[in-house]
């Protein structure tokens, strides 16, 4: 009996399955000299959990880190090694868009309250009668 293969899609109808992925910043940071902008954590596939994503300002523009951790090489230099990250590009980039877009909904949020704030404080000064 000859053995078969099975056919295979091709590579181009191939689309690897991304869990649903769930994003919340948990603070906005305004730190003069510090680039990060955020701390972020999110929920993959209702199953994992990752905390203290990082969105980081650069001259190159807004990016996700990672949770990391560092250590010191046989040469005393310190090095960081990322504690979670994506297996494959796709993966990384949903990962990252999905938390580029939750601070920038954030972002957007914190504003609209800050425009909000004075004509608050305005109405509340009105006397009443």
């Amino acid at each position: 009996m000859e053995a078969t293969k099975k056919d295979s899609a091709p590579k181009a109808a191939k689309k690897k399955n991304t869990p649903s992925i769930q994003v919340r910043i948990n603070r906005i940071c305004d730190y003069e000299g510090s680039n990060i902008r955020a701390f972020a954590s999110a929920n993959i596939g209702g199953a994992f959990a990752i905390h203290g994503i990082r969105v980081l300002d650069s001259q190159k523009g807004l990016f996700v880190s990672m949770p990391q951790s560092s250590y010191k090489d046989s040469n005393g230099n310190k090095k960081y090694s990322e504690i979670f990250h994506a297996v494959t590009a796709e993966a990384r980039n949903e990962l990252n868009d999905k938390v580029l877009a939750a601070y920038e909904q954030a972002q957007s949020k914190v504003q609209d309250e800050a425009e909000a704030e004075p004509e608050n404080k305005e109405n509340s000064m009105e006397p009443s009668l």
